[in-house]
């Protein structure tokens, strides 16, 4: 008897839950995600205002005693002008090397689009379930939470872990030959981004019996305020998913219980 008064209290407390509370809690999910697509440089097809605009920036190191001096220009997820200069030594010579991007010339940053997409196709769920959708049970309310966490997890993840590049890729990227005059081909450069910072590490190489290996690294780095934003946008919004799945798994029926799948790491 006590088991079916207490799965009569978790169909009422589901009820309300799907009926009075599910769909307030994912409206500020979507609210918290709009925020964020208004951090990224560039229309999302939801939503075209953006508090993004073009940025000149120092990078600097309090560690990098002089080897690199770098200002760009960040516009959206690429860096359209760039003025670099490092130590390099070349012989018995150590002298600043200086360069900096062509005319015309990009270096993308695919980190930002990729976080980007994930970002917008977190938000289409919200669009294809439509601002009226009446949810009816705790399975479909989990699955669409599951989706969109999934989604808010790689976004931040492209931000907040940027892939390490191997030497190989390093040294063929061909974003490289945008610098005018060519960098040395015993350096690599790579501009990236780490959370909320923008960096330019500089590899210095060495080419023996043809294998390349990477004797020093220097970086310089910025803040940049709208990455940083974006970064901790993502974090509330999976914080609010992941409420409202506690709130659901806490009053979803015991046959339910065995069946639901965990809830994606946050």
């Amino acid at each position: 008897m006590e088991t079916d008064e207490e799965l009569r209290n978790l169909e009422k407390e589901l009820k309300w839950l799907l009926e009075e509370q599910v769909q307030k809690d994912l409206s500020e999910v979507h609210h918290t995600l709009l925020e964020c697509s208004r951090r990224f440089p560039y229309r999302m097809g939801f939503d075209d205002r953006t508090v993004v605009k073009p940025q000149r920036n120092l990078l600097s190191n309090p560690n990098n005693t002089g080897q690199i001096k770098c200002v760009v220009t960040l516009l959206g997820d690429s860096l359209c002008d760039a003025d670099v200069s490092f130590r390099h030594k070349s012989g018995r010579d150590n002298h600043v090397f200086k360069t900096k991007f062509s005319q015309d010339g990009q270096w993308s940053l695919p980190q930002i689009q990729d976080a980007a997409d994930h970002l917008a196709q977190a938000l289409a769920i919200f669009y294809s379930q439509g601002g009226d959708h009446v949810y009816k049970t705790a399975k479909e309310v989990l699955m669409i939470i599951d989706k969109v966490m999934k989604l808010l997890i790689s976004g931040r993840t492209c931000l907040s872990f940027p892939k390490r590049k191997t030497i190989e890729e390093l040294i063929n990227n061909r974003t490289m030959l945008i610098f005018q005059p060519n960098v040395p081909n015993d350096v690599a450069v790579s501009f990236y981004v780490h959370s909320s910072k923008l960096i330019l590490a500089v590899y210095n190489l060495v080419h023996t019996n043809n294998y390349i290996e990477i004797v020093s690294r220097h970086q310089v780095e910025c803040t940049v305020q709208w990455l940083n934003e974006a970064v901790i946008l993502f974090t509330i919004a999976i914080q609010q998913c992941q409420h409202l799945r506690d709130k659901i798994s806490a009053v979803q029926l015991p046959s339910y219980i065995k069946s639901s799948s965990s809830s994606p790491s946050s």
